[in-house]
């Protein structure tokens, strides 16, 4: 997987802002592999460029040469190999090895300075992995005599220089390095360095293996619940080396596979995941927690089956309950469903537009009033509540909540837990908008005063990675095998799946600034949406017409 870069660049020039310019690039890597002497008194240079990531080679690219004021260019072959012959003076010599980049490539860069005079060494990396780790067998070769000599190797994340392991072993010999000294498991990049001697130039090779692992899956829940009480299944997630993992999706299921709740792993692989007895009714339940992780080097599981006995509800008196319908069949029709509306989302995307495509919804969920409260005069003048992730149900901590009406501007910022509160506010429709980092901000109208179904209110705010994925599929889903594995298969196992199937320019684009938008580290901006639009529009119609667009 190529490591993408993802830049934004706004427009300043007057009152309007450009729409975001993105720009995807692979991360290169250009090394040397020997220089030698030719008969004439010249030397040859050889070299590779490969992706940092992956480690496949990248044909088709030039790279230039230096020594010196000479200097050359040469194409690289497919498996990413190149070389060229420049005039050279006696003795040890500076070589540079440069790549300018492309349009979809960053530029790389390579500098040492060698003997030509001494045998140039052929250095190969092979590796085998297994359930412990890898086995690296690194061989060296001068003039195409197999020699034996120290070998310098360095692991690392594929696509950053940090943390890292050093390890020393002799070439010829295969050496077996347990996954727990290779930095994990995890798509890792081994370099292998010959220093040189007296006799022999230096050398070097990389490679990039991954290293898979299954996870475990651990869960405990109440023997027992009450009808109306909630269910909290907690547990942790771990690796094959007894690691927790983080940013696993954990899914809730009970024996009809029915989805009852999901949750994320933190840091420590740790999660909860909640349920309502109610939903599950009264009676034993068998409950499975799923695990789906984000990296294609861990395998999914499942926890082991968790029994729990809910309880029978609780009749309610027979005043009550006609009490009950006197005043739904009274108000509901008159004021709590008038009251109680939710904001649609803005049509912001094309997926929404798909048939069966599954978008996240934010927006307004008010609070059910009290049946005293629905019979009294609206005299409430607070707005009062909490911002929630419309996916994972979790409070959004410093988002913003702004409501105007005419002049009188009011700004809250909401708390730890994702309160906020705005009290003493005049009569009057006020426009309110919610917005937070990360997030689709929404609006909405709120009319003051109420009969309190604006305390205790509900924003709802959608993930923009969220809402880019869900673009995502009105391009991605004709690849997928069977369209119901979009809600079976987790988004990593979707955007893999696409790129193995080498799809056209378009989709291949947009796959990538998906992948950057759902899994980078960065938060996104709900700025780059527009931007994911057009490219999910340019896949589907490359796909109609099958031309490039």
């Amino acid at each position: 997987m190529a490591l993408l870069a993802l830049s934004l660049a706004l427009a300043s020039s007057g009152v309007a802002r450009a729409a975001p310019t993105v720009t995807i690039k692979a991360r290169a890597d250009v090394a040397l592999q020997s220089v030698r002497r030719t008969d004439d008194g010249r030397v040859q240079v050889k070299g590779t460029l490969q992706d940092r990531t992956t480690g496949a080679g990248l044909g088709g690219e030039e790279v230039e040469l230096r020594i010196g004021a000479a200097q050359a260019q040469a194409i690289t072959r497919p498996d990413g190999t190149f070389d060229a012959i420049l005039d050279a003076v006696p003795g040890p010599i500076d070589v540079t090895l440069d790549f300018h980049g492309g349009t979809l490539i960053e530029a790389a860069t390579f500098t040492d300075r060698v003997d030509p005079s001494k045998a140039a060494v052929d250095l190969t990396i092979s590796t085998t992995v297994s359930a412990p780790g890898v086995v690296v067998l690194v061989s060296t070769a001068a003039d195409g005599v197999a020699i034996a000599v120290p070998i310098a190797v360095r692991i690392t994340p594929a696509d950053a220089d940090e943390p890292h392991r050093d390890l020393q072993l002799m070439s010829g010999r295969p050496v077996t390095i347990a996954r727990a000294d290779a930095l994990g498991p995890g798509t890792r990049r081994i370099q292998a360095k010959f220093a040189g001697d007296a006799a022999h130039a230096p050398a070097s090779a990389s490679t990039v293996v991954e290293l898979g692992s299954e996870t475990v899956v651990t869960a405990s829940v109440g023997d027992t619940a009450s009808y109306d009480a909630t269910i909290r299944v907690r547990g942790q997630v771990t690796d094959g080396d007894k690691r927790g993992v983080g940013k696993v999706t954990l899914t809730l299921v009970d024996a009809q596979k029915r989805r009852l709740g999901s949750a994320t792993s933190g840091d420590g692989g740790k999660f909860t995941v909640s349920v309502e007895a109610s939903l599950l009714g009264a009676g034993r339940h068998g409950l499975v927690v799923v695990a789906t992780p984000r990296e294609a080097w861990l395998k999914p599981n499942q926890s082991p089956v968790l029994f729990v006995t809910v309880g029978q509800p609780r009749p309610a008196p027979v005043a009550i309950t006609i009490a009950a319908f006197a005043a739904t069949v009274l108000t509901a029709l008159g004021f709590i469903w008038a009251r109680r509306r939710r904001q649609a989302p803005r049509p912001t995307d094309a997926a929404a537009a798909s048939p069966g495509a599954e978008v996240a919804r934010g927006g307004l969920e008010v609070a059910r009033p009290g049946l005293v409260s629905t019979l009294r005069r609206a005299a409430d003048h607070g707005f009062a509540g909490v911002v929630r992730d419309s996916v994972r149900h979790r409070p959004v901590p410093g988002a913003e909540v702004v409501i105007t009406l005419g002049a009188d501007v009011r700004v809250v910022t909401t708390s730890d837990s994702g309160a906020f509160a705005h009290e003493a506010l005049s009569g009057g429709e006020w426009t309110a908008r919610c917005a937070a980092p990360g997030h689709v901000s929404e609006r909405f109208t709120v009319t003051i005063p109420h009969r309190g179904e604006l305390r205790g209110a509900r924003i709802d705010l959608v993930p923009v990675r969220e809402r880019a994925f869900a673009i995502y599929r009105s391009a991605a889903l004709p690849l997928l095998p069977r369209a119901e594995l979009w809600g079976i298969w987790s988004p990593r196992q979707i955007v893999d799946h696409v790129r193995s199937a080498r799809p056209p320019a378009a989709l291949t684009a947009l796959t990538a600034l998906i992948e950057e938008i759902y899994f980078s580290s960065r938060v996104a901006d709900e700025t780059v949406l527009p931007e994911v639009e057009t490219a999910a529009r340019a896949a589907i119609a490359e796909r109609a017409t099958g031309i490039a667009v």
